[in-house]
């Protein structure tokens, strides 16, 4: 079913179509082709399927793709990105680890192994 070549966006790559199944009502094969989006910002890859009878155009489907790309780097750069950690942060996070590997020690050296207060 790889007849049929599709234009893709810059950063997806069409793998190829195939036929699904067929439309119970009209009889028609439904063919679902594959698209691999990938995002050289941030690393992350997608693999995007869309169904479609041969009463969607070419350009249709083209046009489902690129929105879907677009909707994926999106998704990628905006939602996902990660703010530095800032010095008070760190501060924050050195302090939670030194307290955690006191308390850790005092566990260690009571005769239960717990600790169900804080220490004297």
């Amino acid at each position: 079913m790889d007849s049929i070549k599709l234009w893709t966006p810059q950063g997806s790559t069409y793998v190829g179509g195939n036929i699904a199944g067929y439309n119970e009502e009209t009889g028609v094969s439904i063919v679902v082709h594959t698209f691999q989006f990938n995002d050289p910002e941030t690393g992350r890859a997608q693999v995007v399927k869309i169904p479609a009878d041969p009463s969607i155009s070419k350009a249709h489907i083209e046009d489902m793709a690129a929105q879907a790309l677009e909707n994926f780097l999106i998704e990628c750069r905006v939602k996902d990105k990660k703010k530095p950690i800032t010095a008070e942060q760190k501060k924050q996070i050195g302090k939670q680890i030194k307290e955690f590997k006191e308390y850790a020690q005092k566990r260690r050296e009571s005769t239960n192994n717990r600790i169900y207060y804080r220490g004297i």
